[in-house]
């Protein structure tokens, strides 16, 4: 443990020790303190904070694609395209992929439905081409990263 005993609540230690000591979610006033402290990080280190986002940028090619929360624009591919190249069979099970199936998560039956899985991922610096992506089950895609994180 870090704390050898329990510190002041309302303060950004007492939000360490819910967090890391007792691995539960932080009390109300332990949460707002680590808020203000990051607001305050924020405007104190905006320069430092600008500086990392433009570096990155430059160094992910695909930054504007991983800043998007929608799929709607894909790359330069149609799942006609990764189907063809690929075949119907999930990349990650190698069984075949219910084409019929709702592809959208929550909908009765997507786990079977087609889900385009990039190989290596557009938050790691993947690109968004067809020799990236592959055709998967939506709940074999889903589950993927609860093994590999």
């Amino acid at each position: 443990m870090r704390h050898k005993q329990e510190p002041e609540h309302g303060t950004r230690s007492g939000y360490d020790w819910h967090r890391r000591d007792m691995k539960e979610e932080p009390c109300q006033p332990c949460t707002d303190a680590e808020r203000v402290y990051w607001r305050n990080q924020r405007v104190v280190r905006k320069e430092e904070i600008n500086r990392l986002r433009r570096d990155w940028r430059f160094r992910t090619p695909n930054a504007r694609r991983h800043f998007r929360r929608n799929n709607t624009s894909p790359g330069n591919y149609s799942d006609k395209d990764v189907l063809e190249v690929y075949g119907l069979d999930c990349h990650i099970c190698q069984t075949p992929i219910d084409l019929n199936a709702p592809r959208q998560v929550g909908q009765d039956g997507w786990e079977k439905g087609l889900h385009i899985d990039h190989v290596y991922p557009l938050s790691r610096g993947g690109l968004d081409t067809l020799e990236n992506v592959r055709p998967a089950h939506g709940r074999c895609n889903v589950i993927k990263w609860a093994t590999v994180v």
